[in-house]
């Protein structure tokens, strides 16, 4: 029984990490669930309060990444609060599309509110590219992050 626990637990990871790229996946969230598959099927004593806490923690930031990387970078470029706003939009909007929705969605709604608050047009892609451009920086540190997650889980389950 505990190998169906343990393959539940791999595959949880494995979605997580294909999160990262298929929007319908809560990334950081499976691997959180895998963790609690680990905990209460096989080993409830192996995983300590500091890496519940720290997993948690974890979580919760690549969840707020995800959704505002792109807007942060937006404002970065010079974009005003409503490109902020319209990031996390176009990720939402883009969500149907997938991966590339995910990439284009805020790109497109950054550049047409910039462009409709009379931002001249090289500006307005310039400021959808740097939204483009926290998306990606977005999607590497919540990489990294849930990587350090599971080399930290696994240091201690192994």
């Amino acid at each position: 029984m505990e190998l169906i626990w343990w393959i539940l637990t791999v595959g949880l990871f494995i979605l997580g990490f294909a999160g990262l790229v298929l929007p319908v996946l809560p990334d950081a969230p499976l691997l959180l669930l895998g963790f609690l598959v680990y905990h209460f099927l096989i080993n409830p004593e192996v995983l300590n309060p500091p890496f519940w806490i720290g997993a948690v923690l974890i979580t919760i930031g690549v969840v707020l990444i995800d959704y505002f990387a792109g807007g942060i970078a937006a404002r970065t470029y010079g974009g005003s609060k409503w490109s902020v706003l319209a990031a996390v939009a176009g990720a939402l909007a883009g969500i149907p599309f997938g991966p590339l929705g995910i990439l284009v969605g805020p790109l497109v709604a950054v550049v047409g509110v910039e462009w409709i608050r009379k931002k001249d047009w090289r500006e307005a892609l310039r400021i959808g590219y740097g939204t483009l451009v926290g998306f990606l920086g977005g999607l590497l540190v919540k990489g990294l992050l849930m990587t350090g997650l599971v080399i930290w889980f696994v240091w201690l389950a192994v």
